[in-house]
């Protein structure tokens, strides 16, 4: 007899104002390339269902285009909460990882540091819906991907020219 072999994860990228919520433990969630854009993951362990969001920008008010509630922190963060509950996860079990907010350009003033007013943005609606936010690897001047493990909620991080070390 021939020994199983063991199942092939599937990567399923998430892009610039875009998210993905699934319940499949074959599959890792990646957010490649981040730059000053925050990439937040939802996490229930027991159920193990997972979601990502790839935020771009902190305030919907910031935004021309207002369409796509994945873009903006204010709306994106609880949409994401909801999608995930709607999925069966229950809010008091979720925690939450994110990643990304570098900055990458001189700025010209604090107006302009979109990557640190992200990672602010993204944690304090976080903090208003009392989601635990259980790791973080943002600023710095480093791009970054983000990789996050549904089967058993593994979140790794992998700064341009460093090694993927757990988030």
């Amino acid at each position: 007899m021939c020994p199983l072999e063991p199942p092939k994860h599937t990567v399923v990228n998430v892009g610039m104002s875009e998210h993905q919520v699934l319940q499949d433990p074959n599959v890792i969630l990646a957010a490649p390339g981040l730059g000053s854009c925050i990439a937040l993951i939802l996490y229930d362990p027991i159920i193990k269902v997972g979601g990502m969001v790839h935020v771009v920008l902190p305030d919907s008010n910031l935004g021309r285009d207002k369409t796509n509630p994945w873009k903006f922190a204010d709306t994106a963060v609880p949409l994401l909460v909801a999608t995930v509950c709607a999925r069966g996860a229950l809010r008091g079990r979720l925690w939450a990882k994110i990643a990304g907010g570098a900055q990458m350009f001189t700025p010209v003033n604090d107006l302009m540091n979109i990557g640190a007013r992200n990672a602010d943005a993204v944690q304090a609606h976080l903090g208003k819906l009392n989601i635990r936010l259980t790791g973080c690897d943002v600023g710095g001047k480093s791009g970054r991907t983000v990789r996050a493990y549904l089967a058993d909620g593994r979140v790794t991080v992998k700064k341009v020219g460093g090694a993927e070390t757990p988030l």
